[in-house]
């Protein structure tokens, strides 16, 4: 299925695609919303961290640059030193899609240069300086598992929540909008395993013609939804489920595709997934060699994480 989907096009929007060099095995993610605050508080902890031994352009330097077991190269070092200079956050998928603050302005410059259906404009960029202003990402530590293994933990408040939800709505839809001719495009070239019929396309075009709530919270229940477009509904539902993390679920209701993950009066949010195996010491030895003060031990990782989930500081 080769057309774009509203959350791919979420995805474009607030974060951009990175091939990485260094990866981890699993990802656990926890979040609390705070709706006195109008806040969003999120835990991420990184179970795993290692240098691939992988070769290429997306991995090396160059052909020399070489990574062993023990060792990272030189490419990988200068990746992990901008994510404790930077403070970078990753979301599953090792390292793939990534909030970083300091790459936002340059991704809307590129969409603006690369622009020539004038898609990109105002509500984009309300929206990434929004982000800018109002998400803070924290390094809290390394630490070593039970198994000896690096793991790091950061956390991410995103303030406003209310008004970046509404940004972002507004935005996904301008998007969606715009990639409509694309849709019959592919569909009149035949593109696409299960591409949309014209009355699915008419259909999301009335339902762009009002407000769409994309993106919503109701305690911590967190939804992401979309209307479906495809004939094969079930095979699509199917598809998005078994590439979301635990704790998350997809379902059909009333012509929507809907993700949702957390609970109305859960105390939080919970996400974990499975990334890659294939764990090495190399990332561990020069973090050792080079960031020893920022090791800490499991115990005060967790306890420093549950007290930001709580809000206290």
């Amino acid at each position: 299925m080769k057309s774009l989907s509203p959350s791919t096009i979420l995805i474009v929007a607030i974060s951009f695609l990175l091939c990485s060099c260094i990866e981890f095995e699993k990802q656990e993610l926890v979040y609390s919303h705070d709706t006195e605050k109008d806040e969003l508080r999120v835990t991420l902890k990184y179970q795993g961290i290692f240098g691939n031994l992988e070769k290429g352009q997306s991995t090396q330097n160059n052909s020399n640059d070489i990574a062993t077991r023990n060792i990272l190269n030189q490419k990988q070092i200068t990746q992990l030193e901008s994510v404790l200079n930077e403070k970078r956050a990753f979301f599953f998928n090792n390292w793939i899609f990534e909030y970083s603050p300091k790459s936002l302005p340059d991704m809307m410059k590129n969409l603006m240069s690369d622009d020539k259906n004038g898609r990109y404009g105002k509500p984009e960029q309300e929206l990434i300086d929004a982000l800018m202003k109002n998400v803070e990402v924290q390094n809290i530590g390394l630490y070593n598992d039970n198994k000896g293994q690096l793991c790091g933990a950061q956390t991410l408040r995103i303030q406003k929540l209310s008004k970046l939800f509404t940004l972002a709505n507004q935005v996904i839809q301008r998007q969606t909008i715009a990639h409509i001719p694309q849709l019959r495009e592919e569909l009149a070239k035949g593109i696409g395993q299960n591409p949309p019929s014209e009355e699915a396309i008419q259909f999301l075009e009335k339902k762009m013609k009002e407000p769409y709530s994309f993106l919503k919270i109701t305690g911590n229940l967190l939804t992401f939804q979309f209307p479906n477009i495809y004939s094969d509904s079930q095979s699509v539902t199917k598809n998005i489920s078994d590439e979301l993390p635990k704790g998350a679920r997809a379902s059909l209701e009333d012509r929507n595709v809907i993700i949702q993950t957390g609970s109305i009066n859960g105390m939080s949010g919970k996400l974990e997934k499975k990334c890659f195996d294939g764990y090495l010491p190399n990332a561990k030895n020069y973090l050792k060699e080079n960031h020893k003060k920022v090791f800490l031990k499991s115990k005060q990782v967790d306890k420093k994480l549950k007290k930001f989930l709580m809000g206290t500081r």
